[in-house]
Formats: C-alpha cells, structure tokens, sequence
C-alpha cells in the first residue's frame, strides 16, 4: 500500500508533468522537498514513468524544438544541457537528427549576421575571434562557425 505522502508527492507531479514535460532528475530535485523514503521516491519516478508522465523522448523533443526556436542554441549546448538533466544520450542524438538542416544552417547565418553587424570594425582580427567566440558560446559546431565566419569576412 501506498502512504498518504507518496499519494500527495504523486498526484502533485503528475499534474505538473501534465502541463510541462520534465526529466525525471528534475523531478526527483522536485520530490527531495517532501518526507519521503528513497525508495518511494524512485516508486514515484517510475509510476510516472509508467504512465507516460515522464518520458524522455518527449522531453528531448520538446527541448530542442524550445532552445533552437527561442533561444538559438547550437546543438552542442544543447546535447550538453540535456545531459545535464539526466536524459538519456540515444534520445537526446534522435530529436537533435530530426532537426531540420537548412533551419539550422540559416539560424546560425542569421546569428552571425547579427553579431557581425554590431561589432565596430567588421574587418579587424578581433572582430572575426569576437564572432567565432560568441557563436562557440551559443553551442555552434566548430567546423560550421568556421565555414560562416569565412564566408563573413
């Protein structure tokens, strides 16, 4: 039988996974709050699971769909926040090949556009480093950074 507290813990997560997906790390961090053995809270994490409140497919999908559209993330930084949150690297690698190649290719022109634009002397040294550095920041692949500065300068 379960106890009144897991019964609380769960229908608690259950309708914040109904309205946002979440790892099942962030809801154990989620579940740390509360008065509960370790293994009921793992039992939690599994009914969740099992109810397809948790599914890290899903949550990967939706992730990368979020950061690219609204953030523009390279998938770099985003594989590696992903990670982070606990969920597996074959669902991560899945919905990072479902994203749509010309799509990317064009964000980071456009990002690098934007970036270009704004520095002072677009034809300086600096400014190219400036450039390759901020487009390593927003998690861009290596050889595409290269390919989109040169083209730039």
């Amino acid at each position: 039988m379960s106890s009144p507290e897991f019964q609380k813990v769960y229908q608690l997560l259950s309708n914040r996974c109904s309205k946002k997906e979440i790892s099942s790390k962030e809801a154990l961090q989620y579940i740390a709050k509360f008065k509960l053995k370790l293994v009921e809270k793992h039992r939690v994490i599994n009914q969740l699971k099992k109810n397809k409140f948790i599914d890290h497919q899903r949550y990967a999908h939706a992730f990368v769909h979020d950061r690219i559209k609204f953030y523009k993330w390279g998938k770099l930084k985003i594989k590696y926040q992903l990670l982070q949150k606990g969920v597996e690297e074959v669902f991560i690698d899945i919905a990072l090949d479902k994203v749509d190649q010309d799509l990317y290719y064009n964000l980071i022109k456009e990002e690098a556009q934007k970036k270009h634009d704004s520095l002072g002397d677009p034809n300086d040294f600096n400014s190219k480093q400036k450039l390759s550095k901020y487009l390593n920041q927003k998690g861009f692949e290596g050889e595409l950074i290269f390919e989109i500065v040169e083209n730039l300068y």
